[in-house]
């Protein structure tokens, strides 16, 4: 009996210990992408986060920039565009992303509260538009960061990262 109740007890520490490790995302398509995209074009990246609550601000300000960043860099890396500005700059496409939620969790609560500080997150609905504002493709994407301590994916950038990739991979599946 003792057996079994051991073997049970290192299962269930060894799954939360190793729930969780990694950042990840997903995205659902509101609308499919009506037409190819044309990577030799420009594309402008607004980020908005007038949809948070007024408690989550501080930190979907800070999260929208790294997120800015990060979208700036991978969409022209990944071949999706030509080049990309910065809105209110103007481009041939326009990437819309409204952030309805953020939450950041703090290094210090990582390391006082571990897996019960639960995840850094991000969420956002995303359009791109032609140069005549219409809608090509609509999607809603989130971002989680590692929920465990140890996680080398436990910060709130790698949650911020996973939100640039889905937001990628959603635009690039055409």
């Amino acid at each position: 009996m003792f057996r079994k109740v051991r073997n049970a007890s290192v299962v269930l520490l060894s799954m939360v210990f190793l729930a969780a490790c990694s950042a990840s995302g997903t995205f659902q398509v509101k609308q499919e992408l009506i037409e190819p995209v044309n990577n030799q074009k420009t594309v402008s990246i607004w980020i908005k986060s007038d949809k948070v609550q007024e408690s989550e601000r501080e930190d979907a300000t800070k999260a929208s920039s790294l997120l800015q960043e990060k979208l700036y860099a991978r969409l022209v890396s990944e071949g999706l565009f030509k080049s990309a500005v910065i809105y209110p700059n103007k481009g041939d496409y326009n990437l819309e992303v409204d952030v309805l939620g953020v939450r950041l969790v703090s290094g210090a609560a990582r390391i006082w509260l571990g897996v019960m500080a639960g995840a850094s997150g991000m969420e956002a609905n995303v359009l791109l538009r032609d140069e005549t504002s219409k809608v090509l493709t609509e999607f809603h994407a989130d971002g989680s960061s590692a929920t465990h301590p140890l996680s080398s994916e436990s910060g709130y950038e790698n949650a911020v990262n996973a939100l640039a990739t889905e937001i990628t991979q959603a635009i690039k599946t055409r």
